[in-house]
């Protein structure tokens, strides 16, 4: 359905600026809460991608030429069969302002795709309001508790005391959980909090030039983690005030008893960007109420190829005036340098299999008890670049090959370094080059049976390949250096072989930490709306 002007009969659209629904042929304005439907469920338009299967419910003025959720352009519009919602929260932030709010967040972000901040792709953003559900809780039989301690002479006096509160009972319209099954909860958990202050009734005029998506999560599916939300928000508030009036904090052990009484459905606001590349994609998320920025950031590998390249080339320069290196010292490095990239393909592997699979999403999985507390699913960080700092090291210390070539001219020549490492290093050479080949190997060991295990849910991903060439590279150079032999071209050789493992798994672990900041295209054709 279209909303029309009663003075024109012009299309009407929700104007962000003013919160009115405007006419964009006569200038009119109207309050959206006076907009007034026969039925208690609207009639919209019903937008069906023939790519993944995303539903969403418009108007006829918001219709848009591709499809949010996997960035396709086969949308099939039909009537809809409503839409319902106790409350809602009108866009705040404007399209111009979340672009800017954009622009702004990737401006300084390193070794992005240009596409990210190209003008023309960024327009792209589209508003929709996704479903969430609030809860009502009641409380009752307290137990809070409270402790101190402090030092008296050579004892330390604990006091222990029992702290009487008094509950209204009720609490209500509490932690948002995300409704819809198809957007992940990690995305709708970062997008949080949004100011519940700024919730309306709901009323169908603040769709006008807007998508919405359905609730096809149930409601019941969160019903224990609302409620363990719920108690402790309610033990963190008790525990401020007592701190604050008589300077005593709560213990671990303060309880509530909670249930969860009843549940709300209520619509947020979102911007809603998607970029595509083969059958991956990556969103680009602003908070319509306050203009928090969520993006997934997959970086170009070739730029940060070249980027580590010259970084390379300027600690070369470096080293090549102030070090001598001696083959002990590279294969030291050597050893550094595959640890740091196991643990950073542990890291992103495990990322990987999470977001994959569905690990933390609770919605998708649709499964009671994830073993993850309420708290920690909404504050999981996002990944940045910095996240890469294993793969940054473990791409540099290849240099340790032009290095090594520095301090075999400098063994022939006779000449002495600025720093003279070698002596230093063989003070502790024999316990370190035990020891370092042992850890390595245990480190890289570990990280191949667990990325081997992961590899069973997910048998498209390479991240086995990268580990294994990373494991083969290091048993041969710790071989080489356990042998000992006396002719030094062994140790030069298990060092280039050590560096080509790790050239070859840091291109690999580079397509991992791709593989955590993308998903794979989404396929909701058996998506089921929830009443």
């Amino acid at each position: 359905m279209g909303f029309h002007c009663a003075h024109c009969n012009g299309g009407l659209v929700f104007d962000v600026e003013s919160q009115q629904m405007h006419c964009e042929h006569c200038g009119s304005d109207f309050n959206p809460q006076d907009v007034i439907i026969r039925d208690s469920a609207i009639v919209t338009t019903t937008v069906t991608c023939q790519n993944c299967g995303a539903e969403l419910e418009g108007t006829d003025e918001s219709l848009v030429g591709f499809c949010p959720y996997c960035g396709g352009q086969s949308l099939v519009a039909q009537p809809g069969s409503g839409f319902n919602a106790e409350k809602i929260i009108p866009f705040q932030v404007s399209k111009d302002q979340c672009v800017e709010a954009y622009s702004e967040y990737t401006k300084h972000v390193p070794y992005l795709h240009k596409e990210f901040k190209d003008a023309a792709h960024i327009q792209n953003f589209t508003g929709i309001y996704m479903p969430f559900y609030q809860y009502d809780a009641h409380f009752d039989e307290p137990n809070i508790k409270g402790e101190t301690s402090e030092t008296q002479g050579e004892y330390t006096v604990v006091t222990k005391y029992r702290v009487d509160v008094e509950l209204d009972g009720e609490y209500e319209h509490g932690t948002p959980f995300d409704a819809s099954k198809y957007l992940d909860d990690e995305i709708s958990a970062r997008c949080l909090p949004f100011n519940v202050e700024q919730e309306v009734p709901f009323s169908p005029g603040y769709l006008a030039g807007f998508y919405a998506d359905a609730s096809t999560a149930p409601a019941e599916l969160y019903y224990e983690d609302a409620q363990a939300q719920a108690e402790q928000d309610m033990i963190s508030e008790i525990g401020d005030q007592v701190k604050a009036s008589h300077g005593i904090p709560l213990t671990k052990k303060s309880s509530i008893q909670t249930t969860v009484t009843n549940h709300h459905p209520i619509l947020f606001p979102l911007w809603f960007l998607t970029w595509r590349k083969g059958d991956r994609v990556a969103y680009a998320v602003v908070n319509g109420e306050s203009g928090q920025v969520v993006s997934d950031l997959p970086l170009n590998i070739r730029a940060f190829a070249l980027g580590s390249l010259a970084i390379s080339a300027l600690l070369f320069v470096v080293l090549e005036l102030t070090m001598q290196m001696t083959p002990g010292m590279t294969a030291f490095l050597s050893f550094v340098a595959a640890a740091l990239m196991a643990w950073g393909i542990h890291t992103s592997a495990k990322r990987v299999h999470q977001t994959q699979t569905h690990a933390h999403d609770k919605g998708w999985t649709n499964k009671e008890g994830l073993n993850e507390d309420p708290k920690k699913r909404r504050d999981r960080k996002q990944v940045k670049f910095k996240d890469l700092w294993p793969v940054l090291l473990g791409a540099l210390l290849p240099i340790g090959l032009g290095v090594l070539s520095v301090g075999l001219r400098n063994a022939r020549m006779g000449r002495s370094s600025v720093i003279d490492i070698d002596r230093a290093f063989d003070a502790h050479s024999s316990f370190i080059m035990k020891v370092a080949p042992v850890l390595t190997l245990a480190i890289a060991l570990y990280v191949t049976i667990k990325v081997i295990q992961w590899h069973r849910d997910m048998k498209e991903w390479n991240a086995p390949v990268a580990i294994g060439i990373l494991l083969v590279s290091v048993l041969v150079n710790a071989a080489i250096i356990l042998v000992a032999p006396v002719d030094d071209i062994w140790y030069y050789a298990g060092d280039i072989v050590c560096i080509v493992g790790l050239i070859v798994s840091s291109v690999a672990m580079l397509r991992v930490y791709n593989l955590t900041t993308t998903r794979p295209l989404p396929k909701l054709h058996d998506r089921k709306e929830v009443s």
